[in-house]
């Protein structure tokens, strides 16, 4: 196929993932990778939600799922990683000589609404989960300890707050999870097929 025959291709595809995503139920699943939360949902026994925000004033304000075992709320996050980022994931070796492996991967999930305690205090409530994804097949999924996620997020509010800086954004309070440090999370879902065949 040329070039043209390929852009073709791809926008039938693309054309099909937004019908059965409205097949679904899901008004636009192709917007912000909203298509990796029923994914990740089906994967742990979840329903994601079909909007994309469930409004600040929301029950379901800071969570894209519930948990239909536990009725709790579920907040999502994801990565989409590269070929080459499949050595962290994975902790090859790096060095045969010295069998030094490469650095784990750092996965991390920007909680948009996080920039005030009393907007952190509805994130407690929530399970969170953290997806990486390779060529848009889903990987692995983690669930990072409650008190991290929460403690990470109130730590760098309360750097805004000494900065002066209380509410002058409403991004970018990022959660880092270093999958070398076990003790953080919980691994909850991974792709048996896909790890044997990246091993």
């Amino acid at each position: 196929m040329n070039e043209n025959q390929l852009i073709e291709e791809l926008q039938k595809h693309i054309e099909m993932v937004a019908k059965i995503g409205k097949q679904l139920g899901y008004s636009k699943i192709t917007d912000k990778s909203k298509w990796r939360e029923p994914i990740m949902a089906g994967k742990l026994g979840h329903q994601a939600f079909f909007k994309i925000s469930a409004g600040k004033n929301s029950d379901k304000y800071g969570a894209d799922a519930v948990d239909l075992k536990t009725g709790k709320m579920a907040e999502y996050k994801s990565k989409a990683i590269e070929d080459k980022e499949i050595n962290n994931l994975l902790q090859k070796v790096k060095y045969k000589k010295t069998n030094k492996k490469y650095s784990p991967l750092t996965l991390s999930g920007v909680y948009n609404g996080a920039y005030t305690h009393e907007a952190i205090d509805r994130y407690e409530n929530n399970d969170h989960y953290f997806g990486v994804f390779h060529d848009e097949i889903c990987v692995l999924i983690i669930r990072p300890n409650q008190d991290e996620v929460i403690g990470q997020l109130r730590t760098e509010v309360d750097k805004r707050i000494a900065k002066g800086k209380k509410n002058k954004t409403t991004n970018l309070n990022t959660v880092r999870i270093n999958l070398g440090d076990e003790h953080l999370y919980k691994v909850v879902w991974f792709n048996e097929e896909w790890h044997k065949q990246n091993v």
